[in-house]
Protein backbone atom coordinates (compact mmCIF):
# COMPACT_ATOMS: atom_id res chain seq x y z
CA UNK A 1 0.00 0.00 0.00
CA UNK A 2 2.77 2.28 0.45
CA UNK A 3 4.37 1.87 -2.70
CA UNK A 4 0.96 2.69 -4.47
CA UNK A 5 1.01 6.04 -2.48
CA UNK A 6 4.48 6.67 -3.01
CA UNK A 7 3.76 6.02 -7.01
CA UNK A 8 0.83 8.28 -7.11
CA UNK A 9 2.48 11.49 -4.93
CA UNK A 10 5.68 10.67 -7.83
CA UNK A 11 3.08 10.76 -10.93
CA UNK A 12 1.05 14.40 -9.65
CA UNK A 13 4.60 15.62 -8.87
CA UNK A 14 6.03 15.07 -11.94
CA UNK A 15 2.51 16.59 -13.50
CA UNK A 16 2.98 19.70 -10.96
CA UNK A 17 6.36 19.95 -12.06
CA UNK A 18 5.84 20.09 -16.12
CA UNK A 19 3.00 22.77 -15.14
CA UNK A 20 5.65 24.52 -13.39
CA UNK A 21 8.31 24.51 -15.77
CA UNK A 22 6.96 24.52 -18.72
CA UNK A 23 5.74 28.18 -18.66
CA UNK A 24 9.15 29.73 -17.67
CA UNK A 25 10.85 27.50 -20.78
CA UNK A 26 7.94 28.54 -23.10
CA UNK A 27 8.55 32.11 -22.12
CA UNK A 28 12.45 32.04 -22.50
CA UNK A 29 11.73 30.56 -26.08
CA UNK A 30 9.21 33.40 -27.03
CA UNK A 31 11.35 36.28 -25.28
CA UNK A 32 14.64 34.93 -27.62
CA UNK A 33 12.88 34.61 -30.82
CA UNK A 34 11.42 38.19 -30.06
CA UNK A 35 14.48 39.52 -29.77
CA UNK A 36 16.60 37.55 -32.06
CA UNK A 37 14.19 36.40 -34.56
CA UNK A 38 12.10 39.45 -34.83
CA UNK A 39 9.25 37.63 -33.14
CA UNK A 40 6.88 34.63 -33.56
CA UNK A 41 3.48 33.47 -33.25
CA UNK A 42 4.74 31.52 -29.70
CA UNK A 43 1.75 33.60 -27.62
CA UNK A 44 -1.20 31.94 -28.58
CA UNK A 45 0.98 28.43 -28.53
CA UNK A 46 1.57 29.65 -25.00
CA UNK A 47 -1.84 30.41 -23.85
CA UNK A 48 -2.58 27.31 -25.03
CA UNK A 49 0.03 25.40 -22.62
CA UNK A 50 -0.44 28.03 -19.76
CA UNK A 51 -3.61 29.67 -19.62
CA UNK A 52 -2.62 31.24 -16.68
CA UNK A 53 -0.45 33.15 -18.60
CA UNK A 54 -3.00 35.80 -18.97
CA UNK A 55 -1.92 37.61 -16.41
CA UNK A 56 0.95 38.23 -17.89
CA UNK A 57 -1.33 41.33 -19.04
CA UNK A 58 -0.55 42.92 -16.61
CA UNK A 59 2.94 43.17 -17.05
CA UNK A 60 2.79 46.25 -19.19
CA UNK A 61 4.87 48.51 -17.65
CA UNK A 62 6.84 46.55 -14.96
CA UNK A 63 9.72 46.31 -13.13
CA UNK A 64 12.11 43.30 -13.57
CA UNK A 65 11.38 42.03 -9.84
CA UNK A 66 7.81 42.29 -10.63
CA UNK A 67 7.86 40.48 -13.86
CA UNK A 68 9.77 37.87 -11.68
CA UNK A 69 7.43 37.60 -9.30
CA UNK A 70 4.94 37.42 -11.78
CA UNK A 71 5.90 34.71 -13.92
CA UNK A 72 6.73 32.92 -10.45
CA UNK A 73 2.78 33.43 -9.69
CA UNK A 74 1.84 32.18 -12.84
CA UNK A 75 4.42 28.83 -12.52
CA UNK A 76 2.53 27.97 -9.28
CA UNK A 77 -0.73 28.47 -10.23
CA UNK A 78 -0.02 26.67 -13.59
CA UNK A 79 1.28 23.79 -11.24
CA UNK A 80 -1.63 23.47 -9.48
CA UNK A 81 -3.75 22.77 -12.73
CA UNK A 82 -1.59 20.47 -14.13
CA UNK A 83 -1.56 18.45 -10.69
CA UNK A 84 -5.33 18.05 -11.52
CA UNK A 85 -5.11 15.53 -13.92
CA UNK A 86 -2.03 14.13 -12.33
CA UNK A 87 -4.63 13.33 -9.33
CA UNK A 88 -6.78 11.72 -11.84
CA UNK A 89 -4.16 9.23 -13.56
CA UNK A 90 -2.74 8.43 -10.06
CA UNK A 91 -6.07 7.35 -9.47
CA UNK A 92 -6.59 5.07 -12.15
CA UNK A 93 -3.35 3.94 -11.41
CA UNK A 94 -4.11 2.89 -7.80
CA UNK A 95 -7.10 1.49 -8.66
CA UNK A 96 -5.61 -0.90 -11.45
CA UNK A 97 -2.76 -2.40 -9.09
CA UNK A 98 -5.11 -2.98 -6.82
CA UNK A 99 -7.14 -4.97 -8.97
CA UNK A 100 -4.42 -6.59 -9.96
CA UNK A 101 -3.58 -7.61 -6.05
Amino acid sequence: MRTAMAKSVKIVGLFAATGFFLPLILLAYYEMSRRFMGGTGAGDFLIWVCPTSIMSMALDHATASTAVLVWLMISVSNAILYSLPGVAVAFFVSLRTRRRA
